[in-house]
């Protein structure tokens, strides 16, 4: 790994991380994490699209898919959130939030890679 590769990971990082912790003022748990999940496979998705229209992968792979999306999402802080709602015995929201965090997580991936592509 190069001193430029390494400086780029950091940069996307510090902008993930203060998007995410901007989330964290303004939406309340689990919606936060879900929104964050969602925005970071979004940044995935069109982080792809554009690899493979030749963008530089020097650059925007550890600038934002490692860097940017590592930093904004949270699926630690997702599996925290569905242990407790398991604990809690709140099995419908854990099915739903699950399943809305993974399909819509897939899909908006999917279609941000589509976008750039198209």
């Amino acid at each position: 790994m190069t001193l430029s590769a390494l400086l780029y990971v950091a940069l996307g990082a510090f902008a993930g991380g203060v998007l995410r912790y901007g989330f964290t003022r303004i939406l309340p748990s689990p919606i936060c994490t879900f929104a964050a999940n969602l925005v970071g496979s979004l940044a995935i998705g069109l982080a792809y699209g554009a690899l493979s229209l030749g963008a530089g992968e020097e650059i925007i792979s550890p600038l934002c898919i490692v860097g940017f999306a590592g930093g904004l999402s949270t699926w630690s802080t997702f599996a925290k959130e569905l242990g407790e709602m398991v604990k809690e015995k709140r099995y419908w929201a854990f099915i739903q939030y699950l399943f809305w965090s993974l399909g819509l997580g897939i899909a908006v991936a999917w279609l941000g890679a589509t976008w750039i592509a198209f």
